[in-house]
């Protein structure tokens, strides 16, 4: 289901033994990228219960609760992964910037608000080595984005750029050449 960072495998170790009594955390694919040279490998969507995943997310401290909210980005409803973020706050912690990054490159644009907020406060040059570890990745999302505001936002934002995800992919980018 996930594989993450040496640093990480023992709470994500437990994590996983806590979410094996959460029935239907079944996912759909799965998302690969590389931080400092390991892997992070988290589902593309899940459908577990959300309720469930939060009140497991308020037992949880640190690295535990981050990584268990990061999952929940996951989560199929679009709701949950917008308060996903804003729960979670800014974080100086490259995983979790991974799972901000995956939801760039989906369609709504309240979550993309939401993790531009953090972003910024975090520091959009923290992203600059997930960046240039995953530039496929980073160019499938800022794809996406664009994609989804062709099909989706072109009346609400007439201009790619205004968009919210896309905007905050160029400002990660321009970041990351900055030395």
């Amino acid at each position: 289901m996930i594989d993450v960072p040496r640093a990480l495998q023992a709470t994500c170790t437990d994590l996983q033994q806590r979410l094996g009594r959460i029935d239907n955390l079944s996912g759909n694919g799965e998302r690969s990228l590389i931080l400092g040279g390991e892997l992070l490998r988290f589902p593309y969507r899940i459908y577990a219960d959300a309720t469930d995943l939060f009140r497991l997310a308020s037992l949880l401290q640190g690295d535990a609760r981050a990584l268990c909210l990061c999952l929940l980005s996951r989560h199929c409803d679009g709701h949950v992964r917008q308060r996903v973020v804003e729960t979670l706050g800014p974080s100086p912690m490259p995983w979790v910037h991974a799972f901000q990054l995956a939801m760039l490159g989906e369609y709504v644009d309240e979550i993309a608000s939401a993790v531009a907020i953090q972003a910024q406060q975090t520091g959009l040059q923290r992203y600059a080595a997930l960046i240039g570890e995953n530039r496929a990745f980073f160019d499938l999302c800022r794809q996406r984005a664009a994609s989804y505001w062709n099909a989706y936002y072109r009346a609400r934002y007439p201009s790619l750029r205004m968009f919210p995800a896309h905007r905050l992919l160029l400002q990660m980018a321009h970041a990351a050449r900055s030395p």
